[in-house]
């Protein structure tokens, strides 16, 4: 009753706790609107330097995949060249043994 008496207006109590709490609702939204966008901001660095990361194994996949190939040439040749002296080896065998048997006659 005493309030009644003072003339306090209850309506603008309530529009003014109203207004406050929808001020701190809005710092509290603009705050997490800053929090998300900085969030954005880092996953974005993030693929670029996950980007940056597979080109760079891509580079190094295809450097691995010439040095194979250049291996497997290089390879071949050695191959081609034991077989080619196997065969100078076998043949000078041969020749050795056909001079030895002539001269053991």
């Amino acid at each position: 009753m005493a309030l009644a008496r003072d003339d306090i207006n209850f309506e603008n109590i309530k529009c003014e706790s109203d207004v406050a709490m929808l001020a701190k609702n809005m710092v509290q939204t603009n705050n997490m609107i800053v929090h998300l966008n900085d969030e954005q901001f880092e996953m974005r660095n993030e693929i670029k330097r996950r980007d940056e990361t597979i080109g760079k194994l891509k580079d190094d996949i295809q450097l691995l995949e010439k040095e194979k190939r250049w291996n497997m040439l290089w390879h071949h040749r050695l191959n081609d060249s034991i077989d080619k002296t196997q065969i100078i080896l076998y043949i000078s065998f041969l020749i050795n043994i056909i001079f030895t048997y002539f001269k053991s006659r």
